[in-house]
């Protein structure tokens, strides 16, 4: 919690430069909500389910699931139609594995549903494309620092004891994505890949969520 803070300082501190710069220099701040599919892979299917002894997981199937996102973002103009965009907002993101357990030579079907909720800061380079006065198109990369607030999961077929699959408190991802923006509206599509193993056990998981996301310009230009 004392890097998301820190990041959140960082944030105001750019705002309040921008804020103070020259009228050449554009800020904008708005609101944004969205949706999210998001599917937690698991790499290393062959091995061992922490603390079960002799169950082989294998044949593992990641499937996406729906999730939400809502918060703010800024914009900060650079130099000609380049922007920094920080953004910052609570998300919910969910996926479901399929796979067997093993045990001799019965196999056991099983599903795992994930649920993980936390605060997310991107920080996106905001590049226009097309730039017209009607509307505009533009460009969004950057990477995204995620804090857990709170994860959930639950196998079936399964007893309670198995539902450790706990995740990491703080994670990293990237964005790439496009969009148009039309008078105070921007509406774009975005992918956003896992960089780092998010499972606190011998599982190997990285997310990777399929995102739309609709925002609205109070301020700013």
């Amino acid at each position: 919690m004392q890097g998301m803070k820190k990041l959140i300082l960082i944030l105001f501190i750019i705002s309040g430069i921008a804020l103070t710069t020259n009228a050449q220099s554009h800020f904008q701040l708005g609101l944004k909500l969205g949706y999210n599919s998001t599917s937690f892979n698991t790499d290393n299917g062959s091995s061992i389910l922490s603390g079960l002894e002799g169950y082989n997981f294998s044949k593992a199937r990641d499937d996406f699931r729906s999730g939400y996102l809502i918060g703010a973002y800024s914009r900060i103009g650079l130099i000609g139609n380049l922007s920094l965009q920080p953004e910052f907002y609570f998300t919910k993101k969910s996926g479901v594995t399929d796979f067997y357990l093993k045990s001799g030579s019965t196999d056991v079907a099983v599903s795992e549903k994930v649920s993980y909720y936390s605060w997310d800061l991107p920080i996106l380079a905001h590049l226009k494309v097309v730039d017209l006065k009607i509307f505009n198109l533009y460009g969004v990369a950057g990477p995204v620092a995620s804090f857990k607030v709170n994860d959930k999961s639950r196998f079936s077929s399964l007893n309670n004891d198995l539902n450790n699959d706990k995740l990491r408190s703080t994670n990293w991802n990237f964005q790439l994505g496009a969009g148009v923006e039309v008078w105070k509206l921007n509406l774009d599509v975005r992918y956003e890949w896992g960089l780092n193993d998010v499972s606190k056990t011998e599982l190997e998981r990285k997310s990777n969520a399929l995102m739309f996301t609709l925002g609205y310009r109070f301020i700013g230009l």
